[in-house]
This record gives C-alpha cells, sequence and structure tokens, in this order.
C-alpha cells in the first residue's frame, strides 16, 4: 500500500517535470544553440550516463562480493591505531 503511494506520487512528480522542461524548451525561441552546442551537450549527457553507470556498477560489484563487509567501522580502534603511528 505504501509502496503504490510512494511510486504514485514519484510519478506525479516526475510527469509535472517532464511537462515543464518540455513545455519551457518549446518556449524558448529566442536562444538559438549552434550545431558545436548541441554535439557538446550530447557529449556530456553521454558521458554522465557513462560515468554513472559505471559508478552504481562498482557499487552493486562491491556489494555482492563483501568488499563492504571488509570496511573496519570500529573508531576506537581506528583512532589507537593512529594514536601509534
Amino acid at each position: 500500500m505504501n509502496k503504490n503511494i510512494i511510486v504514485s506520487i514519484f510519478l506525479l512528480v516526475l510527469t509535472i517535470s517532464v511537462f515543464f522542461s518540455v513545455k519551457m524548451w518549446f518556449n524558448m525561441d529566442f536562444v538559438s544553440i549552434s550545431s558545436n552546442g548541441v554535439l557538446a551537450i550530447f557529449i556530456c549527457v553521454v558521458v554522465s550516463l557513462i560515468l554513472g553507470f559505471g559508478l552504481m556498477g562498482l557499487v552493486f560489484f562491491s556489494s555482492r562480493f563483501g568488499f563492504d563487509e571488509q570496511v573496519d567501522h570500529n573508531l576506537e580502534t581506528l583512532l589507537e591505531k593512529h594514536k601509534k603511528l
């Protein structure tokens, strides 16, 4: 029940955001973007997506193979270790 409400609210916010973004895009007739500008935007979007996919892949890989459990979260032993140095 709660999951459906959260998903519905998310989809509503996403729909409103996309609607106003598209409306703003088509109302900006006074701005002209050259072909170099469009190419730069396209390259930035692609690189951002590749970076995001790669980082999320590393997060899932790290979690799946137990690298997250190897971290020492005990602050007291960490402080004692650095006091000895």
